[in-house]
């Protein structure tokens, strides 16, 4: 799948000796100082964006988990080495309309909890962080923040982290089956003439995807590739996961971690009909398998896979409490009711009703946004031991 390579990737590449992992590739045209989609604020989120968020689709989503997010503070206030000071990060934040609709969702469900928490935004790209700090300029009656994981380890914090569509731009490894040997997929620069282009090139495992590969086919008890796999057959590796759960280890006094993203059990990911993975870019609201193509300015993106994660989060020390579909956690947190709500609305709303009610629907079609799985993580330094007693509405008491 040779490409036309940007100049700016043509230096990279050279820097690097011609040739970068996969892995290396989409760092850069995500995260790259200069050229990167979401360095340089090419990534657009929303309805007539590169692609439709659920917080950006409709601001009663925020709503729905702050009923979660009340009952989950309300027991860390009632936990023996927890202060008064919460902290509520939105990690990855996006365009900022998660953290804006869970301010007003507090305020109108609990302003008593509110004077507690601490909002604080996780942004690495500073033209994204913009965009947030445009949109929540004018709350000022609420402590909102910006912050790096770097900073809140200086003092250890209480509260929850909302991962919502960040998991699935974290750089992943990619590997490839080439007559019953798996490889490296990388990428190599070719020189034509005055012109460069660049395409996929197998690279031999090195020891750290060995390692990793071993212990992921120990946890899900089947190898990688599986059984029944074709000459050819791709699929992504999650290898930066770890170093997350650690950081966020190192920070937390007692944590909770709500991640939500589209995810997949090892069984479902590394099948043999699912013959290249699920990595995918989109640009103007369509998705595209041909990565390569306009690198920096589109946004890359895969499935996490639901055992690589727990493994890694396990390993330093985070609980996992349970997961289920998008669809599922917000009929227990109560979508249902606000649906029927709409229906009693006077006869000049009625075009609004039916938008918001299109809006809530679409945020549970199984074809869509429905089929994002939420999984909760809880951590506590203070009995790091102990099973995880957390409480939590949409998977204890589902609808």
């Amino acid at each position: 799948m040779i490409e036309k390579c940007p100049d700016w990737l043509v230096d990279r590449f050279k820097e690097a000796g011609g040739v970068l992992t996969f892995f290396d590739f989409m760092d850069l045209a995500l995260n790259d100082s200069d050229h990167g989609a979401y360095s340089r604020g090419t990534i657009s989120i929303g309805k007539k964006g590169d692609f439709v968020t659920s917080p950006s689709l409709s601001p009663d989503f925020a709503e729905f988990i702050a009923i979660q997010l009340i009952e989950w503070f309300e027991q860390l206030q009632n936990t023996k080495q927890t202060s008064d000071k919460l902290t509520l990060i939105d990690a990855g934040a996006g365009e900022g309309d998660l953290t804006l609709g869970l301010i007003s969702a507090f305020k109108k469900l609990s302003p008593s909890l509110i004077s507690h928490i601490e909002f604080i935004l996780i942004e690495i790209n500073e033209a994204m962080k913009k965009r947030q700090q445009l949109k929540l300029q004018s709350i000022n009656d609420v402590s909102i923040n910006w912050k790096t994981l770097e900073e809140l380890s200086n003092n250890r914090i209480n509260g929850v982290l909302i991962a919502h569509e960040l998991l699935d731009t974290f750089p992943v490894e990619r590997i490839i089956l080439r007559k019953d040997k798996v490889f490296q997929q990388g990428l190599k620069l070719i020189e034509k003439g005055n012109k460069y282009y660049y395409d996929y090139t197998d690279l031999d495992l090195p020891p750290m995807l060995i390692e990793f590969l071993d212990q992921l086919t120990l946890e899900i008890g089947f190898s990688i590739p599986p059984e029944g796999a074709e000459e050819g057959w791709s699929t992504e590796l999650h290898t930066g996961y770890e170093n997350w759960f650690s950081n966020l280890a190192s920070i937390f006094n007692h944590g909770i971690i709500l991640v939500i993203d589209y995810a997949l059990e090892s069984s479902r990911y590394y099948n043999p009909i699912r013959n290249s993975g699920t990595i995918i870019s989109y640009k103007n609201q369509i998705a595209s398998s041909n990565i390569l193509n306009d690198p920096g300015e589109c946004d890359i993106t895969s499935h996490l896979c639901i055992e690589s994660m727990q493994l890694q989060a396990s390993r330093n020390n985070w609980k996992s409490c349970g997961f289920l579909k998008q669809g599922e956690a917000l009929l227990a947190l109560g979508l249902a009711e606000k649906i029927s709500e709409l229906s009693f609305l006077e006869s000049n709303q009625l075009g609004n009703a039916l938008i918001k009610r299109e809006a809530l629907l679409r945020l549970v079609d199984p074809r869509c946004l429905g089929n994002f799985k939420w999984h909760v993580f809880e951590f506590n330094k203070a009995n790091v031991e102990e099973e995880s007693s957390l409480k939590t509405k949409f998977l204890n008491d589902p609808k």
